[in-house]
């Protein structure tokens, strides 16, 4: 395995801009456990990026490490591009993936067979049929004599599953009896099958960690250091590793994150553990207040939409404007003023605004149906980002991605580096029999078909089909633990023949997220992260946003989502509500717009 090497260079200079921001540079200096509360635009990405690469350099020696913990796998690609931009990339001193692929890799797969376990000897991941399947089967034999099973029972089981750690407390029991057991038969029916869900990787590498402290001391001496990444969205079980490593052991952590942006409660994340994790006698905490991002007023009006005081401040010239349109006729009329009023509109006022620099949100995947409908008869190319989506993104298909961003001109950039897709490629055969002569074969194979597909103009199907025949079909079998990569990886190829993306050209494919000839169409959860000059939300209903008759830790997840999509802006926000929808079951629904809309237009009438 190769050491890591990078220009010292390049992450110094970065570094000299830290000199205008002191909460940065406390981060950038700090010698021990270190937790960063970073705000909306704060510049959290760069402050991780840049003391990583510091740590790499001054504070560890190969082969020790460093491991760096994300929410999922799109997370994790765009912190190794921003590091490969300081010259750094992966390597065996480096680990950059999920808590999951954490677990597995680094605790599960090398010692289960060193402790008692219920595992299978053969680690194989279930598919979300076998999931599914496995979940109704055991809702039946245990809950279902009486109940229906539903979306809102396979939730609930999710949040109880990764809330209620200790299986031997009184509270693991006694909270809801009824789904622990559900639990305890899902698992040994999947065990039964000879499978593990993904839960089961951080669980068992839980398990495995606090109870055994020679695992604890082996993975201080590979990875001194662990950084975590969006740390609010990890849940209890990344809470319990990091405690029993960093806290009550002397492995450094170093944690960002902002629980205001916490939105993930139906996977059993909690905002609490973040802040508390802060208040550790060991840990430094630090807050970026500054955000450079968004103009003054919607860094106003975002922390009004929280009602609570947060002293986050602009760095920007401008004020920036927060617009309201009540459109009477319903959540149809309101994609149809979108893309005839207000994109057109944003278009015209400045002639440098293009389609990508407008991010349209919404709330769930059928207002997506929607909005894409009506930019599609516009005649407006968009990208989409929700459950209705062409295609979701795993380690294959964002590969996939980088070789057509490669062929795109990318080459001429270097970005992406071919280096970094050949070593991705590498990967996939890791636990392969394959000799090194087959594999450097294979890797030349690649080079030919991307050095000779280096055309913006190519047609995404064609492409696909090429590169499918060449280098990819060859891949398929070794992700037989993981199918669903291969199931997203077949809708991508349906999708190009005869779905949303017949019309792409791989210059298309490769800016999925930031073209600038491409309309954004985000869900507000899957916006996280991101950034656009304007922000369009739509359904601004109550009793979508929030829901009605919720507990209040609902309403403030809802508020924390409401949030999430105001920070977006950079410049401009606009807000569509009709004070009525349709429900799922076709109801017509009165309760007026969001009371979160409400409150934030009563705000900047009275104070911007």
């Amino acid at each position: 395995m190769s050491l890591l090497r990078f220009d010292k260079l390049l992450y110094r200079e970065a570094a000299k801009d830290l000199e205008n921001n002191e909460a940065q540079k406390k981060v950038y200096d700090s010698t021990g456990n270190c937790v960063v509360l970073a705000g909306p635009g704060s510049g959290k990405s760069k402050i991780l990026t840049l003391k990583l690469a510091k740590i790499l350099n001054e504070d560890i020696e190969p082969p020790q490490g460093v491991a760096c913990l994300t929410y999922n796998k799109e997370c994790a690609r765009e912190l190794k591009e921003k590091l490969n931009k300081l010259g750094i990339n992966e390597s065996s001193t480096i680990f950059i993936d999920t808590v999951h692929s954490f677990c597995l890799n680094h605790v599960i797969r090398p010692y289960k067979h060193l402790v008692n376990t219920n595992l299978p000897k053969k680690i194989k991941v279930a598919t979300s049929k076998e999931i599914k399947d496995t979940m109704l089967q055991t809702f039946n034999l245990t809950i279902g004599k009486n109940e229906k099973h539903t979306s809102s029972w396979s939730t609930a089981f999710n949040v109880y599953r990764r809330t209620f750690l200790e299986r031997e407390s009184s509270e693991w029991q006694t909270n809801d009896s009824d789904i622990a057991q559900w639990i305890l038969n899902y698992e040994n029916s999947l065990r039964h099958q000879g499978l593990i869900d993904y839960d089961d990787m951080v669980l068992n590498g839980l398990w495995m960690i606090k109870e055994n402290q020679w695992i604890q001391e082996l993975l201080q001496a590979k990875f001194p250091v662990i950084a975590v990444d969006e740390y609010q969205d990890l849940g209890a079980s990344l809470d319990k590793i990091i405690r029993v490593l960093c806290i009550e052991n002397d492995t450094r952590l170093l944690a960002v994150g902002d629980p205001d942006q916490s939105i993930y409660g139906f996977t059993g994340a909690q905002p609490s553990l973040l802040n508390d994790l802060a208040q550790q006698s060991s840990v430094l905490k630090v807050r970026l207040k500054k955000n450079y991002r968004s103009k003054k007023n919607i860094v106003k009006a975002s922390i009004a939409s929280l009602l609570e005081e947060r002293d986050f401040v602009s760095s920007r010239d401008g004020d920036g404007s927060i617009i309201f349109h009540s459109i009477r006729d319903g959540i149809d009329a309101q994609c149809d003023y979108i893309c005839k009023e207000v994109i057109p509109n944003i278009l015209t006022s400045d002639p440098s605004n293009t389609l990508g620099d407008i991010g349209v949100l919404y709330i769930d995947k059928n207002d997506g149906d929607l909005i894409a409908e009506k930019v599609t008869i516009e005649g407006l190319q968009y990208i989409r980002v929700d459950g209705n989506a062409p295609y979701n993104k795993n380690q294959l298909t964002v590969w996939i991605e980088n070789c057509a961003m490669w062929c795109s001109g990318g080459w001429l950039k270097g970005s992406p580096k071919f280096s970094e897709i050949e070593r991705t490629f590498g990967s996939f055969f890791l636990n392969s029999n394959i000799s090194e002569s087959k594999l450097e074969s294979r890797k030349l194979n690649l080079f030919k078909f991307l050095f000779r597909c280096r055309d913006v103009k190519l047609k995404l199907s064609d492409w696909l089909d090429e590169f499918n025949d060449s280098i990819v079909s060859e891949l398929l079998d070794f992700f037989t633990e993981e199918p669903d990569i291969v199931k997203e990886y077949n809708k991508l190829i349906v999708s190009a023949k005869n779905g949303q993306l017949k019309d792409f050209k791989i210059s298309s494919l490769s800016r999925q997220v930031g073209s600038k000839s491409h309309l954004n169409l985000y869900t507000l959860h899957s916006s996280k992260g991101l950034e656009f000059k304007y922000v369009i939300m739509f359904g601004l209903e109550h009793g979508r946003i929030p829901w009605l008759n919720v507990l209040e830790n609902k309403v403030n997840e809802s508020r924390r989502l409401f949030y999430v999509g105001l920070t977006r802006a950079k410049d401009e926000i606009h807000l569509l509500s009709s004070g009525w929808y349709y429900d799922y079951y076709g109801r017509y629904q009165n309760y007026g717009p969001s009371k979160f809309v409400l409150e934030l237009k009563e705000f900047v009438d009275n104070n911007l």
